[in-house]
């Protein structure tokens, strides 16, 4: 087993050598979600299988195999290495495309890179496998508020608010105590200019996890209407 592991390691560090060969013109595919959706050589197709048959030889399952490389791509993720982190995340999804998780990631990082309309793709298709993931939902309800205050400012009417509403809605009927959801509702109810009840939604979320309250929000809620409870007060 020692052995085998050490194999896919090796594989692993040839591919992860090729990053450097790549110019900013041409993005390396191994770093793009799902490669990138480009169509493979058959060169690359060769090493996707070497790297598979590796991976059988080593885990029970390739499922198991596919866990395994989404926690070291959490692992570069938290370290800020979101490169090296979508790499592991592409092999994850290779070994296993029925994998939410790997989806969910993609949508992550898409979304820290701005990339709002094709975060809610990668979300959608973690919800295919995963409907009920109220953090997956929470998520896709925070890319759909993203991408409906872009368009505000830009002028536009399209109803990604009701999508906002719609995925809000379903992440706390799945967890009545996502954080994350909780002040998402509530900005929706500030977008509805129903001001008590998105302090009542910010205080249930502030009650779940302090650390998630988004502080400008705050301070224009406040502007709107002082904080019932006096636990926020303006200077």
């Amino acid at each position: 087993m020692r052995k085998l592991l050490i194999a896919v390691f090796a594989l692993f560090a040839a591919t992860t050598t090729s990053f450097a060969q790549e110019t900013a013109e041409q993005p390396n595919p191994s770093v793009l979600p799902m490669f990138g959706n480009i169509p493979k050589t058959e060169a690359e197709q060769i090493k996707d299988q070497k790297f598979l048959s590796s991976c059988d030889n080593s885990f029970s399952t390739r499922q198991e195999a596919s866990q395994f490389f989404m926690n070291r791509g959490w692992e570069y993720f938290n370290e800020g290495q979101v490169d090296t982190a979508v790499y592991r995340f592409n092999l994850a999804w290779l070994l296993n495309p029925n994998n939410a998780n790997t989806y969910w990631a993609f949508g992550l990082v898409t979304f820290g890179q701005g990339k709002l309309s094709e975060s809610i793709g990668y979300y959608e298709k973690a919800l295919a496998i995963e409907p009920k993931n109220s953090l997956m939902l929470s998520d896709i309800a925070s890319s759909y508020l993203a991408l409906h205050e872009a368009e505000q400012k830009k002028s536009k009417k399209k109803k990604t608010f009701k999508k906002v509403v719609e995925y809000t809605s379903k992440a706390l009927e799945a967890d009545s105590s996502n954080a994350f959801a909780l002040y998402t509702m509530s900005k929706v109810k500030y977008q509805e200019k129903k001001y008590e009840d998105a302090w009542a939604y910010l205080h249930k979320g502030r009650e779940q996890n302090v650390a998630n309250i988004d502080f400008v929000y705050l301070t224009n809620l406040m502007a709107e209407m002082p904080d019932p409870k006096g636990f926020f007060k303006n200077n």
